[in-house]
């Protein structure tokens, strides 16, 4: 059986309060005239006589008579009972096709928004729905319809994105290695040396895919901070800068840290990971004599700024999808895969912070970092 719309429940529901007032209505009006009728009927009705004669004072001792209900009476009676029969089925109908015809307006909003949902797909996400004028639930229906078709494209849109990047990533190691057995298969006679190189092509190719494979694994198996402790944020971006010295050291970056101490709960060996990628990639993409300043705030707030090479101001969206590279040539010479500030964001969250970047006006970028 099929279920009734919602347009034919309201108006049905409508039509039958409607009908038991109109009912009710007819009732008592049909009540109040047949006592008025009564009333008018048992009325005395005086012949006209001329005062101070016999007949006037006979009639006046007598009360007139008593008049029973005439033909006419009766046929009007029934006249208006159904005359008022006929306009209450006219009111009802007419009150149905009304509301009918304003809850049909009323719901086309609705209508449209359902025919939206059913059409849906992934390819036409991005496509918006007009909010109606009213203001009223539907509106804030759609609005948040909307809003969810906006999240679910970008959504798709980075899926997409990773899926692109990741076969990009493992395919570009699993070419070289096939070129490499290639080439090595095309000479008949081979030395220890031949047999050195591949091997050793194949190692570093080998664990660059152990690697990737390996972060990628850790970027979706973090579900949640399963080790909470009372950590040190200062204490720990102490040790991160020590750990990064050598890299400071090759790269001719002077590293600033500033503030004083202050605690978060968490993860410690997670936090130090975000603090160190950070730190890391802020002096592998400086200026030689270039600076790294970090800076803890009470909240407590980690800010950590550089005089690198920037990012531009259209990928400050992006930065923090997997995979996604500034510059991919650069990146890949020094051995990044697009992760680390991917697997930063997703730690700093399941941490209950927030992480993001800006621009400084002087040339370089700051990451921010809130910790609860």
């Amino acid at each position: 059986m099929k279920k009734l719309s919602l347009q034919m429940r309201l108006t049905g529901m409508s039509v039958f309060l409607l009908s038991i007032c109109c009912i009710g209505l007819t009732f008592i009006l049909n009540f109040n005239a047949n006592n008025m009728a009564d009333v008018i009927e048992a009325t005395v009705v005086l012949p006209a006589v001329e005062v101070g004669s016999e007949e006037s004072f006979s009639a006046l001792s007598t009360g007139g008579a008593e008049l029973s209900p005439s033909v006419e009476s009766q046929q009007a009676r029934t006249d208006f009972f159904q005359t008022s029969i006929a306009y209450m089925l006219l009111v009802i109908a007419a009150g149905g096709g009304i509301t009918w015809f304003m809850v049909g307006r009323a719901l086309k909003p609705l209508k449209a928004l359902s025919s939206r949902m059913k059409s849906c797909t992934a390819n036409n996400l991005s496509q918006q729905i007009s909010v109606p004028q009213s203001r009223d639930e539907v509106a804030e229906l759609t609005e948040s319809f909307n809003q969810m078709s906006s999240k679910l494209d970008q959504a798709f849109a980075m899926q997409q994105r990773f899926a692109q990047s990741a076969a990009h990533e493992l395919r570009t190691p699993l070419t070289v290695l096939r070129t490499k057995v290639d080439v090595f298969r095309k000479h008949a006679e081979h030395d220890q040396q031949d047999y050195d190189k591949l091997i050793e092509g194949v190692l570093v190719q080998a664990r660059r895919l152990s690697d990737l494979v390996q972060e990628l694994l850790e970027l979706t198996n973090l579900d949640g901070v399963t080790e909470r402790e009372r950590v040190p944020v200062y204490e720990l971006l102490e040790q991160v800068t020590k750990d990064l010295s050598p890299l400071a050291e090759t790269k001719k970056v002077n590293v600033f840290l500033k503030g004083s101490e202050e605690y978060t709960v968490g993860n410690r060996l997670l936090l130090g990971r975000v603090f160190f990628n950070l730190v890391e990639n802020a002096i592998k993409y400086n200026r030689p004599s270039g600076s790294v300043c970090i800076t803890l705030s009470p909240g407590p707030v980690v800010s950590i700024s550089d005089t690198g090479i920037g990012i531009p101001e259209e990928a400050l969206e992006l930065i923090f999808e997997p995979f996604y590279r500034v510059d991919k040539s650069r990146s890949r010479q020094m051995g990044g895969a697009g992760l680390g500030l991917a697997t930063a964001k997703a730690i700093v969250e399941q941490h209950g912070g927030t992480i993001e970047v800006s621009l400084i006006p002087e040339g370089g970028s700051c990451f921010t970092v809130h910790l609860p």
